[in-house]
């Protein structure tokens, strides 16, 4: 059997609900005659008759029955299909997917996440929390639809936006802040006792790769993948930590961990959006993106 038109049984559902050529004429807002010419068409191409003319109008054949009994299914699906979209539509129905760092979930993402569930409960946010680089994969296998990374990075399939901007400063605790009297150089932070992300990190291959630029090598006493938990190790004195400024000012204000003191600049960075080129986002992830924006 060729490929029949949707719209031929949309006029067949139509006219055998209403039983009448002339009402589903009224309700599809077309000429009888179209309608007439519509049935004959679909009859033709199906093969057999679906109607029978009759006293009280149009009744269905035996065979009529059948059809319409999985046309009127099918256009069930279709309503609830469109009653769908239009609730994706109006934020009342729908899903995101977020990949990001824990730092940048705990330290940025939360209170956004929390004011976008708090004004569109109905939609369900989901995030996973991996690295920069895992983040990205999980992006481009379409796991997740906008990721939360640190750069620098470049990546030509990816589109990046930065939102946070910031820069790496070096803390420690009272009791090591007072063995500074002067700014260090990098080689001299690279012998104290340093607590890093591990080299897997977006944010250690940045910096790394900016310590090498004065011909240093960094080798850290520890190496961790939780920026919190290095943050720790500083405030009860284990060592120098290296973290981005706009999350240790609170810290710092406090007197709780102290900057310091070094003769250099660090990399500018960045908490960056990213999304797939030329992929559109779901109508939910554009609401989050837009909210963020604003």
């Amino acid at each position: 059997m060729s490929f029949i038109n949707y719209e031929l049984y949309r006029i067949f559902y139509m006219v055998a609900s209403t039983g009448s050529i002339t009402k589903a004429a009224g309700e599809l807002y077309i000429s009888q005659p179209a309608v007439s010419q519509s049935i004959k068409q679909l009859e033709t191409q199906i093969g057999g008759r679906l109607f029978k003319r009759t006293s009280k109008g149009m009744e269905l054949t035996y065979e009529g029955k059948m059809i319409y009994d999985y046309i009127k299914e099918a256009n069930q699906l279709i309503d609830k299909a469109e009653k769908k979209f239009s609730q994706l539509k109006e934020l009342t129905y729908g899903e995101i997917k977020i990949g990001a760092s824990d730092t940048i979930t705990k330290h940025f993402l939360l209170p956004y996440i929390k004011s976008f569930i708090n004004k569109y409960p109905d939609i369900s946010v989901k995030v996973t929390n991996r690295t920069t680089g895992e983040t990205v994969n999980l992006l481009k296998s379409g796991k997740v639809d906008i990721g939360f990374v640190n750069v620098p990075l470049e990546d030509d399939l990816l589109d990046f936006s930065n939102v946070v901007d910031t820069e790496d400063v070096f803390v420690c605790n009272s009791d090591w802040i007072t063995r500074y009297n002067e700014p260090l150089s990098a080689e001299e932070i690279a012998n104290e006792p340093l607590i890093m992300l591990e080299k897997l990190s977006n944010t250690r291959r940045v910096i790394d790769e900016h310590f090498n630029k004065f011909g240093v090598t960094l080798n850290p006493m520890l190496e961790l993948g939780s920026l919190d938990l290095m943050l720790d190790m500083a405030r009860v004195g284990l060592g120098i930590t290296c973290a981005p400024k706009s999350i240790v000012e609170q810290d710092v204000s406090q007197g709780i961990l102290h900057k310091v003191p070094i003769n250099f600049e660090m990399p500018k960075r960045a908490f960056a959006l990213v999304t797939m080129k030329g992929v559109p986002l779901n109508y939910s992830a554009l609401q989050f993106v837009n909210s963020l924006k604003n």
